[in-house]
């Protein structure tokens, strides 16, 4: 099941916008002036998919429409929620109520209705501080940000991390579960080039650090390729082991693979290897001489299609990770001047530059290193029939790569399975595929013009 189109009424108390999304092309691209609402939408689908009801409330709409490409429709409503004990404050989404319907043919509706989240009881669970590693609470109702040294309030905590804390009600109908559970939303965010690092010591002091995303990306890059390393040693080893049985049971078949066909496979198997040694995987080494067979005779015949049979089998444990290292370098060194990218299995992003120094990542520009991030978070975090929200993809970069960007867009695309929702201010990102755009307007159609 997909999203085929979003309607949001009301936003900021102003505009209602009605957004089809593009499935046969898979990419759709809003764009409108400042302040309409691009961005908010996207947080909107987040906080939504993601059961992350508090932020809902905070962002100011009073109706969201998701239509399924099933047929099928759930609504979100804001009621004012009337508590005796307090006055009513229509300007607090702490006093307001989510509705949800979900519509489906032929079938009954269905309703569910969240209260206002109770922020103590949401900070009642003691395990707030591992779920928030930042953080450390120093009162009933303060907190001290690691980082920045800042003070914070319960209420100050949950607008900045609601999206880490638990929200889950126990009285959630399996149906609203399972609705919310069949996107699988990915939010690339304008702030994309640090990231919160968490360790603890032996003596159970906390420590969190800032480092930049080239560097933890880097590093899971090459974590990502000792497993697939260590599960292609497991299942060679499994092979090897069983090789000489297998191979005698062979021996009782004919074979009717011709010299010809064994020399297409081997050479198949010998480009498979240089994939792989460009990949970083395995390193360059003499490879077979595929000419020199000639003249094999049935049993050796028995041997070589055996082990073409296991080599492919142990080489495809690579196949999905090569592909995307393959296409990642390719569109990189497509782009970045006077510097290559390649990868290894031990240090994950290697650069060199045009005299073949090596350079590390964090010496990249702001925009090559925004670039690498974000196709890399494309490539490797991203699962397929997701649906990824994409906040102005254009900061920090050349005009050139806004320009390529839809290109390279796509080709990741047509690789990884999933549908793109872009919010953008700049004609160089949409270039000449404006068919796959969406305006957002004001009220009545009225253009909003940027004062």
């Amino acid at each position: 099941m997909k999203i085929k189109r979003i309607v949001v009424k009301n936003l900021f108390g102003t505009f209602d916008h009605d957004v089809p999304l593009n499935t046969e092309e898979h990419i759709t691209i809003l764009h409108g002036p400042n302040g309409i609402g691009k961005t908010v939408l996207l947080q909107i689908l987040n906080s939504l998919f993601r059961s992350n009801y508090y932020e809902l409330y905070r962002i100011p709409f009073s109706r969201l429409e998701i239509e399924f490409s099933d047929r099928s429709k759930l609504v979100v409503r804001k009621k004012l929620y009337l508590d005796e004990t307090e006055p009513i404050k229509a300007e607090n989404s702490s006093y307001r109520e989510l509705a949800f319907e979900w519509l489906k043919p032929t079938k009954k509706k269905v309703r569910y209705t969240v209260k206002p989240i109770d922020i103590e009881e949401v900070f009642s669970t003691p395990k707030v501080e591992h779920m928030i590693p930042e953080l450390e609470k120093i009162d009933d109702n303060t907190w001290v940000h690691f980082t920045t040294q800042e003070k914070l309030t319960s209420e100050e905590v949950m607008s900045l991390f609601s999206d880490k804390l638990p929200q889950k009600r126990k009285d959630e109908p399996a149906w609203l579960r399972e609705v919310l559970a069949s996107i699988n939303i990915c939010f690339i965010k304008t702030q994309r080039l640090l990231s919160i690092s968490f360790s603890q010591s032996v003596e159970t002091e906390r420590r969190t650090s800032v480092i930049p995303s080239v560097i933890s990306y880097s590093d899971e890059l090459a974590g990502s390729m000792q497993k697939k390393l260590a599960e292609y040693a497991a299942l060679s080893q499994s092979l090897d082991r069983t090789f000489p049985s297998r191979l005698l049971k062979t021996d009782s078949k004919h074979v009717d693979t011709s010299i010809e066909e064994l020399k297409v496979k081997l050479t198949e198997l010998e480009e498979k290897r240089k994939q792989l040694i460009e990949a970083g995987f395995i390193e360059a080494e003499g490879g077979l001489d595929i000419e020199e067979i000639t003249d094999i005779d049935e049993s050796n015949r028995n041997f070589l299609q055996l082990y073409i049979e296991d080599v492919k089998q142990k080489l495809s444990v690579f196949n999905d990770l090569t592909q995307r290292i393959d296409l990642l370098i390719k569109i990189i060194n497509c782009r970045f001047l006077y510097k290559k990218l390649s990868v290894s299995k031990k240090n994950g992003f290697v650069f060199t530059t045009a005299e073949n120094m090596p350079l590390s990542p964090t010496k990249l520009s702001s925009g090559e290193q925004q670039e690498l991030v974000l196709f890399y978070e494309l490539l490797f975090h991203v699962e397929p029939e997701a649906l990824i929200l994409i906040d102005e993809p254009e900061i920090s970069l050349h005009v050139l790569w806004q320009q390529q960007f839809l290109r390279d867009l796509q080709a990741i695309t047509q690789l990884a399975g999933f549908d793109v929702l872009i919010a953008t201010h700049s004609p160089q990102i949409i270039h000449d595929r404006w068919d796959l755009t969406v305006e957002l307007r004001g009220r009545d159609n009225e253009e909003i013009l940027n004062s």
